[in-house]
């Protein structure tokens, strides 16, 4: 079924759809009497069909209003690459379910992350995309050392060193993925990371992997585990 996203906090029989939105629904030839899926990012979701359409709206008749849930709690935090690598992760964590989204800075990051329209229409995109009844919240920006004093959940560091030590993860409902930037994590973070007291250290046998590709094999390692 076809998505759109619309931030709408209570919706009755009837949602008037404008602006880019309507514009996006008549580039794509949408019909009256089409089904239609809008997502408000919050955890709604309302089945409706396309009634009249005009040059600057759709109007939307709403046949039903279900509310989602979390399908896991699995949040993210990454020390921010380049800005193209970081817009994929924003898509990926989308499309991954991911609850929650924390900005590093260390040593090798790459970026400052500021939000802002450009951002906001890629998270609404890999919403529709993925027909993902929630958009993840972000956080401000803040540094490694500030994000582990303050880290409540369980952390699983995804390692490009192996590290015998750390014991296999637990069964945590709350966690935090934590992802290095292109040049990983430096020596004297990785220790500090490591020494955060609940922390599961995972090497997985590849080689160098870009941060998107990292966050979305550390993501469905986990799912994977959580569905043994």
């Amino acid at each position: 079924m076809r998505a759109i996203f619309h931030p709408f906090d209570h919706i009755t029989d009837y949602l008037l759809v404008e602006d880019e939105q309507a514009k996006h629904l008549q580039v794509v030839r949408i019909k009256t009497g089409e089904e239609i899926l809008v997502l408000n990012g919050k955890g709604k979701k309302a089945y409706a069909k396309v009634g009249n359409i005009t040059k600057n709206s759709v109007e939307l008749l709403i046949s039903k209003v279900e509310s989602a849930v979390h399908q896991h709690h699995i949040h993210l935090a990454v020390a921010v690459p380049k800005k193209d690598a970081f817009e994929d992760i924003l898509k990926i964590a989308v499309e991954m379910g991911v609850e929650s989204i924390q900005p590093l800075t260390s040593e090798f990051s790459q970026y400052e992350f500021v939000p802002g329209d450009r951002f906001n229409r890629i998270l609404e995109s890999a919403l529709i995309q993925s027909n993902n009844s929630f958009l993840p919240e972000i956080y401000p920006q803040k540094k490694l050392e500030t994000f582990l004093a303050e880290n409540q959940h369980a952390l699983y560091f995804f390692d490009s060193r192996p590290n015998p030590n750390k014991g296999q993860a637990g069964g945590e409902e709350e966690i935090v993925v934590l992802i290095g930037p292109e040049g990983g994590f430096s020596e004297k973070e990785a220790e500090l990371i490591l020494s955060f007291p609940k922390i599961f250290s995972i090497h997985m046998p590849t080689p160098i992997q870009r941060a998107p590709t990292a966050v979305a094999s550390s993501i469905g390692y986990l799912l994977g585990k959580a569905s043994e």
